[in-house]
């Protein structure tokens, strides 16, 4: 399968699942688990991250993977939940660069 393929299908399941999130009873419960679970994370992440002596995305990112990972297990969180934080959490990266060089 070409690279085309793959986006084309990668898309349309990522866009199934953001639609879901948005229109379906069970999706908007699902969007408010990992809302309440992004901030507490994101925060634990920023005092992580800030521990390290010159980090960076990849560092990060890594990071983000393993927290999540740790953090879904304990609270037993579904896989599509896991995957939305990190999603979320990576997002986030440019918001803590910016608050490290302060």
């Amino acid at each position: 399968m070409g690279n085309f393929k793959k986006g084309l299908l990668v898309g349309g399941a990522v866009g199934a699942f953001l639609t879901w999130l948005n229109f379906t009873p069970k999706g908007k419960e699902v969007r408010s688990q990992i809302m309440s679970h992004l901030e507490p994370l994101f925060n634990e992440l920023k005092s992580s991250i800030k521990q390290l002596e010159g980090p960076t995305e990849e560092m990060y990112d890594a990071l983000v993977e393993r927290a999540v990972e740790e953090y879904g297990d304990k609270w037993k969180l579904a896989v599509e939940v896991k995957n939305s934080l990190i999603h979320q959490l990576k997002k986030r990266w440019k918001e803590l660069e910016k608050d490290l060089k302060k």
